[in-house]
C-alpha cells in the first residue's frame, strides 16, 4: 500500500476552495483519514488534520516548501488538486494531477494586472505537470478530449464531480417565489456581463411580467456592475447576494424559477448539477461540458450571441409545463452524479493506483462527511 499526500491548501480558504477544492474533498473522501495533508503554514479555520510547514502563501510554499515536505514524510503518491504542481515533485513520488480543464491555455485575459500575471506562471506550470503526471485527473469527457487535444500523451481519467446527499432534495416549482437565478464569478470565461445585457433584453420584452434576477458570487465586484444596470434600466431587478452557507444556497435554489449559465467554458458546471438536484430548470450555455453533464434536462443557447440567451430567458420563463418537464428530466440526470455513483469511481480509483481498499458502505459516509460544508468550510457564494 502506498503512502498518499495531497495539497490541502483549500482547506485553509474561507470558501472551500471554490469548485477545486470541492473536488479535491470528492476525490480524498473515503481515505481522508489514511492519506496526508499538507498546506502553508497559514491559519486553518477548518481545523483539518494538515501538516504545516515551511512558507506561509500558496504559491512559494507550492514550489519550495512542498516537494521537501513530500521527501520528509516518505510520500509515494501525491495528488496536485488545483490543475498544477510543483516544478521540482521528488523523482520516487508518482503525481496525480488533477486538470479541471484547459480554460487557461485560451487565454481569456483577467482585468487586473496580478491575476494576468499569475495565468502566465500557471500556463508555463500546466505542460510541465501534465508531462510530469503519471495521471491526470478530469471532471468531464469533454475535458478530457481537451487535454489530449493539447497533451497527446498524456493519461488522462475522468472522476467526475459531485455534490453532497443534501442538495437531492427538490421542491416542487408551483409556489416557488420565482425569481432567476445565476450562481457565478467576474472571471471572463463565466460570461457574467453578457448575461446581464441578455437579461436586460429579455426585460423589455417580458415588461410586467419579468422575473428579478439574483446574482451569487458577485457581490464584491456588484459596484463595477452598477453604472452598467443603470443604463440598461434593470438596476432595481437586480440583486446581488451577500455570502451565503450552503443551506442558505440550496434554499435560494429551490425557490427559483430557473438557473442561468451563461459561460463560455466550464470544466464541469457545479452550478448545473447543483440546479438539477433541487429540481429546478437550467437554461444554460451550449458550450464545451454544459451539453454533456446537463444531457437533455437544460435549454440551451448559444453563449456569443445575446438575443437568443434573452430568447431562451422568455421561453422558458414563460412557459411553465416546458419548466415542469426540464425539472423532472434534470431530476433523472442529477442521478448520474449523485455521491453514491461518484464515491464508487472514486474508491475503484485509488484501489487501482495506491492499493487502498474499504467497503462501499464506509467509501458512501466517508464522502458525505468530507462534503459537508459544515465540517469543512462552505462552498456557497463562490465561482464552481
Amino acid at each position: 500500500m502506498h503512502k498518499v499526500g495531497y495539497d490541502g491548501q483549500s482547506f485553509l480558504s474561507p470558501n472551500g476552495g471554490t469548485g477545486k477544492g470541492a473536488q479535491l474533498r470528492t476525490l480524498i473522501g473515503p481515505f481522508i483519514d489514511r492519506f496526508v495533508g499538507f498546506a502553508s503554514t497559514d491559519p486553518n479555520p477548518t481545523g483539518m488534520p494538515l501538516i504545516q510547514e515551511g512558507w506561509s502563501g500558496h504559491t512559494l510554499w507550492q514550489e519550495f516548501s512542498l516537494p521537501r515536505s513530500l521527501s520528509r514524510h516518505e510520500i509515494n503518491v501525491f495528488l496536485a488538486p488545483y490543475n498544477v504542481a510543483p516544478f521540482c515533485i521528488p523523482k520516487r513520488v508518482a503525481l496525480i494531477l488533477v486538470l479541471h480543464d484547459t480554460i487557461l491555455l485560451k487565454k481569456f485575459a483577467r482585468p487586473d494586472l496580478r491575476g494576468r500575471l499569475t495565468d502566465i506562471f500557471r500556463r508555463l506550470q500546466i505542460p510541465a505537470s501534465v508531462r510530469r503526471a503519471k495521471i491526470v485527473l478530469t471532471v468531464s469527457e469533454h475535458a478530457r478530449s481537451e487535454i489530449l487535444k493539447a497533451f497527446p500523451r498524456a493519461n488522462v481519467r475522468v472522476i467526475s464531480c459531485t455534490v453532497s446527499r443534501e442538495w437531492f432534495d427538490p421542491r416542487p416549482l408551483n409556489g416557488r417565489t420565482g425569481y432567476l437565478l445565476m450562481v457565478t464569478s467576474s472571471a471572463p470565461h463565466k460570461n457574467a456581463t453578457g448575461a446581464l445585457e441578455a437579461y436586460a433584453m429579455y426585460a423589455r420584452q417580458a415588461g410586467s411580467s419579468v422575473r428579478p434576477l439574483k446574482i451569487v458570487g458577485l457581490s464584491r465586484q456588484a459596484s463595477t456592475y452598477d453604472e452598467r444596470l443603470q443604463q440598461l434600466g434593470v438596476a432595481p431587478l437586480v440583486s446581488f447576494m451577500p455570502y451565503l452557507s450552503e443551506r442558505e444556497l440550496i434554499a435560494l435554489y429551490q425557490d427559483a424559477a430557473a438557473l442561468l449559465f451563461p459561460s463560455f467554458a466550464e470544466g464541469f458546471g457545479i452550478p448545473m448539477l447543483e440546479a438539477m438536484a433541487t429540481g429546478t430548470p437550467i437554461i444554460a450555455s451550449r458550450a464545451t461540458s454544459l451539453p454533456e453533464v446537463g444531457g437533455d434536462a437544460a435549454y440551451y443557447f448559444d453563449p456569443q450571441k445575446l438575443n437568443e440567451m434573452a430568447a431562451a430567458l422568455e421561453t422558458v420563463l414563460t412557459d411553465d409545463a416546458l419548466r415542469e418537464r426540464m425539472a423532472a428530466k434534470g431530476l433523472v440526470q442529477a442521478e448520474l452524479y449523485h455521491p453514491e455513483v461518484v464515491g464508487r469511481q472514486v474508491t475503484e480509483f485509488w484501489e487501482q493506483v495506491a492499493g487502498i481498499t474499504v467497503s462501499p458502505i464506509i467509501s458512501t459516509l466517508a464522502l458525505e462527511q468530507t462534503l459537508d460544508s459544515t465540517a469543512l468550510g462552505s462552498r456557497a457564494a463562490v465561482s464552481r
